[in-house]
């Protein structure tokens, strides 16, 4: 992602004074906890299929890697997607784009398109609005479950169903070629993508993350995560198992000396 090579940004409001209104950031690559980037827009296909005023609409990516075992599973199975450089140790579990509603300022509020990782072609969406519900009380008010779903984006009403989304391929590698060289030995990443006026970039990746109703290969899923827990109970089991003492040397001395 691109970011501004600047110590700190000065931000201030044009009509305040007195002090109010001015805001300083200090970049994260100064030792600050800021990331200072210049906007990024949605562009290609993407951008078609949006409102004029959506934000950047991403691709959530979620890979698994198996490279975190030690055990002979770690080079089994799996489809890899793009680079077979690892023998399949990782891959694409589901890609979702989170095509973003008129005037929100992140794709949080958005309808959640399932992606066919391979061909690129997008399939029903839905929503998990009811996730974000702020509140004491909002879990009384609000459904647990949603089974909505959209064929068209519900601002622009263009058909989103059934449209091919160009570059997949690259988008899918993007994501997999960084859980391979960042994050090897992590076994769950989703990465956000996007695509923008400045090509295909890989935002950020998510370590506590989820399907985001996407479809996934459950079975493979679930095997993947019987071999990293069997292998963590294994671990387990010789850490706690107590080493054998050998017995002590009988004293042969004549105690009455």
């Amino acid at each position: 992602t691109p970011w501004l090579d600047t110590g700190m940004m000065v931000v201030k409001h044009r009509n305040e004074e007195g002090g109010l209104g001015f805001y300083r950031y200090k970049n994260v690559t100064q030792g600050g906890n800021w990331i200072i980037q210049p906007a990024l827009h949605n562009a290609g296909d993407v951008a078609s299929l949006l409102p004029g005023d959506a934000p950047l609409s991403t691709f959530r990516v979620l890979t698994a890697s198996k490279l975190g075992l030690d055990s002979k599973m770690a080079g089994a199975g799996g489809d890899g997607g793009n680079d077979d450089e690892d023998g399949g140790s990782v891959r694409t579990l589901t890609t979702v784009w989170r095509a973003g509603r008129s005037g929100a300022t992140t794709d949080h509020v958005s309808v959640l398109f399932d992606v066919n990782k391979s061909n690129g072609k997008v399939n029903r969406g839905t929503t998990n609005q009811h996730w974000y519900q702020l509140g004491p009380f909002k879990w009384l008010t609000s459904p647990w479950t949603q089974d909505i779903q959209y064929h068209d984006h519900p601002d622009t009403k263009k058909k989103i169903k059934g449209k091919v989304i160009k570059g997949m391929k690259a988008i899918v590698g993007i994501a997999e070629k960084a859980h391979r060289v960042l994050v090897p030995r992590v076994p769950l990443v989703g990465w956000d993508v996007a695509v923008t006026d400045k090509g295909i970039l890989l935002l950020e990746g998510n370590f506590s993350c989820n399907f985001f109703m996407g479809t996934v290969d459950y079975d493979w899923y679930y095997d993947f995560c019987d071999a990293y827990f069997r292998e963590l109970w294994g671990k387990r089991d010789k850490a706690t198992t107590a080493p054998t003492m050998p017995a002590p040397a009988a004293d042969n001395r004549d105690e009455r000396k």
